[in-house]
């Protein structure tokens, strides 16, 4: 059994590891982005053929600050393998809005092979034939496909992790 004292010294390392992850998502957003990454009228413009896709800087700052906090309590939960009950809940909380933000990801994507795929005009224009559908996969399909899996990954990670954690709970108390 541990001791009072061991559990608080492993709520206060805890506390510590997350408020550092979030600093250091702070200073690599910050190093990307710049103080005006931060403010709600920034935005980045991305230009595919003749179409502009406008999306707020804060969105970026999300993905990026989610993959962070994924990416290092992944790493602390395998190293210390589900051991930790807050660094598993952390990273379960993780996993989910990572799954989230994936999701949007690949809305757009999609909308990017959507879009490369060439669209058809209706009703046609007097004189124009109406071109055939294109059956072949283009670059963002296949990314379409590949982050699809990845999520299908991601939850059987969740799964998992949640199995573990509801173990480790269990012999806690």
């Amino acid at each position: 059994m541990k001791t009072e004292k061991q559990t608080t010294e492993l709520k206060r390392k805890e506390i510590f590891w997350l408020i550092g992850t979030a600093i250091f998502a702070l200073i690599l957003n910050f190093c990307l982005f710049g103080v005006d990454g931060f403010k709600s009228e920034s935005v980045t413009d991305i230009n595919v053929h003749d179409t502009y896709f406008v999306i707020a800087d804060f969105h970026f700052i999300i993905l990026i600050s989610v993959l962070i906090f994924f990416g290092i309590y992944l790493i602390r939960v395998l190293k210390r393998n589900f051991k930790n009950l807050s660094a598993n809940l952390i990273l379960i909380i993780a996993t989910i809005l990572f799954s989230i933000v994936m999701d949007g990801v690949s809305t757009i994507v999609d909308t990017f092979a959507q879009l490369t795929n060439g669209w058809t005009i209706y009703p046609t224009l007097a004189g124009e034939v109406e071109p055939k559908p294109k059956n072949s996969e283009n670059n963002f399909g296949i990314i379409f496909s590949i982050i699809f899996v990845f999520q299908i990954l991601l939850l059987i990670l969740l799964a998992y992790c949640g199995f573990k954690t509801g173990l480790n709970y269990k012999r806690i108390e």
